[in-house]
């Protein structure tokens, strides 16, 4: 009897130790597995976060040698001429569109100080007084043409009145081949107020019927920037600055990575390409105090 009892004593200490050995290698993976998990946010919070991109972008619209003529949206040659002396003494570098995709898709990369400079609308001053003084300064611009008006501007009898006129096809092309400017679609016939706000959809139009209007719209400028001067645009600027998040979707659907807006802030970048379907613009008016713009924006790069 004692035989036996030694016996089952001996199996249940076997049986005893092999539970507590499996128990304490489980154990361990946990505290191995819990460990890994530890060190991988250790080193997670090692790595920061990329320092964020600061693009001013400044907005114009038409150049006049007529005092008579300087307003909210339209301002001189010697407005201009001094506003690109003051941003190249500031370290600010000139970029285009496709600079700023190319950032955000990690294909290159953007300058220390980058800014943006946009003139909206297609005027021929664009060509008569903003090109040279970029030729000059050796600075770049983003040019966005109304198609209609381009068109009618480029008929061969057509009288072209600096006051008024917009750019032609042959002007498009020289200022394109200077590698000063940069063109982009601001609509073929949707800067007016007649029919709906700019680009903005009505409010009983559905989605596929907006969605159409905007491809045809915006695509039959596009193709003829790419009969005339064979390039595609990839900006879209809100005719009025009129925008809404339909608007985005649509313009998105239709091909374009970049959507120009009226809003004026500084945009703030961290590479995110959704962030180029909302970028902001300052609006240079006659008279404006562009020092005091531009040390506005020294609480963004002193930080």
């Amino acid at each position: 009897m004692k035989k036996y009892l030694s016996i089952i004593m001996a199996v249940l200490f076997i049986i005893s130790t092999s539970f507590t050995a499996v128990g304490s290698e489980k154990t361990a993976n946990e505290n191995k597995k819990i460990d890994a998990i530890d060190d991988f946010f250790a080193n997670y919070a090692l790595v920061a976060p990329p320092a964020p991109v600061y693009l001013p972008i400044v907005m114009y619209h038409q150049i006049s040698q007529k005092p008579s003529k300087l307003s909210t949206y339209v301002i001189s040659a010697e407005e201009f001429e001094q506003d690109l002396k003051l941003f190249k003494d500031q370290g600010f570098t000139t970029i285009t569109v496709n600079d700023l995709i190319k950032f955000c898709t990690k294909k290159g990369r953007l300058p220390e100080k980058p800014i943006m400079l946009t003139f909206d609308d297609g005027y021929e001053s664009d060509y008569v007084y903003a090109l040279p003084l970029l030729e000059k300064y050796q600075m770049k611009a983003i040019f966005s043409i109304v198609g209609e008006f381009t068109d009618e501007f480029s008929k061969p009898d057509v009288i072209k009145n600096i006051d008024y006129a917009s750019l032609s096809w042959d002007e498009i092309r020289e200022m394109h081949e200077s590698g000063y400017a940069d063109f982009q679609n601001h609509s073929y016939s949707l800067h007016n107020n007649s029919k709906r706000k700019g680009a903005l959809p009505h409010r009983h139009e559905s989605d596929s019927e907006y969605q159409k209007m905007i491809n045809d719209n915006l695509g039959r400028l596009n193709a003829e920037f790419k009969d005339h001067i064979g390039i595609m645009p990839e900006a879209f600027t809100c005719p009025f600055g009129s925008y809404n998040d339909r608007l985005k979707e649509a313009v998105r659907k239709a091909g374009f990575s970049v959507v120009f807006t009226s809003y004026q802030k500084m945009n703030v970048l961290t590479g995110d390409p959704e962030e180029l379907f909302y970028l902001k613009r300052f609006l240079r008016v006659h008279d404006k105090n562009m020092d005091k713009l531009v040390r506005s924006w020294d609480e963004f790069y002193n930080k």
